[in-house]
């Protein structure tokens, strides 16, 4: 791995197959089964304080669309064949706080949610959660203090859910967060606490403020097994929606993701459920900016105890949902013995996927999810039988961002 190893210190755009590791079981499909019990026990509360979530039955998800003409644009842009048909997975445009981030950060809000009321003897198991959306409920929670640490999304999708059932919630942002982000939240009534490092900094500082309050729950996105599971969450509907789509997954039609990495724990747990449920017919790739790619690093290395300043990187991105300098241990720890491949996107790459997507499919997803396309064409397909084979981009954020943000990076929005 020495040369892919010295290409990243170069800053250049890397593709790489994964060894992978015999490990021992971190989590189980039983850990799946108990996470979406827990999004199904909450969706009547979901329905009642997200009212945009009716037509889902109150489960916060998106729906898989086509992007055909950005596939024909892409090949040609990148002089690339790609088999098959491709597709977006829409955590874009997902409920509460329009990101990737909302499957894990508002799944673990609920457990801890739920975890107060029980231990109060207010809330049963087999309760209508409805009555979670009501002031006896907010007095309880506003009580009870969260916090994270965050480039943008992951505090989105924690500080909107959680004041939303009354929590005190604080979150930390690094310097990449975006201006509009923080504003968000602020109006929302979260504590936000701007810090001038990048975001492993912020995560150290926010960790070690958790650690003198034995009354403040710190949701650590390096090391949350709630986080990891939110996501892996989302295997539970995606097979149905592919089934929509006419989209077969076996052996002759095999199944491409891409997904956009920052620590690793969103993509770690939705690649950790779909190969719960597609086996070795389902192949999952990890998209990185040139300037952070801490899990391409890791996996490259072998080991999860590195950062991207250990070989001269670390500079800004316009993927600031991905600018994280050190890859979380846990995500590693799975993903070493399932995770395909890893690849990585210069921020030119990135923003001129981002402004194809927008102009063929009419999509507005921030650079951070259209790094994962810079993967489409990158595959030896013709090792996988992919003559019949779908592609899946999985968009991570981008319809709750401001027209003059997109102005911003040259889109005619």
């Amino acid at each position: 791995m020495k040369e892919i190893v010295d290409r990243m210190r170069r800053g250049e755009e890397t593709f790489f197959a994964c060894a992978k590791k015999n490990l021992p079981e971190i989590f189980t499909e039983k850990d799946i089964d108990d996470a979406w019990a827990r999004l199904r026990r909450f969706a009547s509360y979901v329905k009642a304080a997200f009212p945009e979530t009716e037509s889902t039955g109150g489960i916060i998800d998106s729906p898989v669309q086509p992007i055909g003409e950005a596939k024909i644009a892409l090949e040609r842009a990148e002089n690339a064949v790609i088999p098959g048909n491709l597709y977006v997975k829409r955590d874009d445009s997902l409920a509460v706080c329009g990101s990737l981030k909302a499957r894990g950060g508002i799944y673990t809000v609920f457990k801890h949610a739920e975890e107060i009321a029980l231990k109060h003897g207010m809330l049963n198991l087999t309760d209508d959660y409805a009555i979670l959306h009501s002031e006896t409920f907010r007095e309880l929670f506003s009580r009870c203090r969260i916090s994270v640490g965050s480039t943008g999304n992951l505090g989105m999708s924690i500080g909107l859910s959680g004041k939303k059932l009354g929590f005190d919630v604080t979150v930390y942002m690094s310097e990449e967060a975006k201006e509009w982000k923080k504003n968000r939240l602020r109006e929302a009534g979260v504590n936000v606490h701007e810090f001038g490092g990048d975001y492993t900094s912020a995560l150290k500082l926010a960790r070690s403020d958790a650690e003198t309050d034995p009354d403040t729950y710190f949701i650590d996105d390096e090391d949350s097994a709630d986080l990891f599971l939110g996501y892996s969450a989302a295997c539970r509907t995606l097979p149905f929606q592919l089934a929509e789509q006419g989209i077969t997954v076996d052996e002759k039609h095999p199944l491409f993701v891409y997904l956009p990495c920052g620590v690793g724990g969103g993509p770690g747990g939705i690649t950790f459920g779909l190969k719960k449920v597609f086996g070795e017919h389902v192949h999952c790739f990890f998209g990185e900016p040139t300037q952070m790619p801490c899990m391409a690093l890791a996996m490259a290395l072998g080991r999860s105890d590195v950062s991207v300043y250990d070989i001269g990187l670390g500079g800004g991105t316009v993927a600031d949902g991905l600018a994280c300098s050190s890859p979380s241990r846990l995500a590693y720890d799975v993903m070493a013995g399932m995770l395909d491949g890893c690849f990585t996107v210069t921020d030119k790459h990135a923003l001129g996927l981002t402004a194809l997507l927008y102009e063929t499919s009419g999509i507005k997803a921030e650079p951070s999810s259209c790094v994962a396309l810079g993967g489409v064409g990158k595959i030896p397909y013709e090792i996988h039988n992919a003559e019949n084979a779908s592609h899946l981009v999985w968009l991570t954020g981008g319809s709750l961002v401001p027209d003059e943000e997109w102005r911003k990076i040259g889109l005619s929005v």
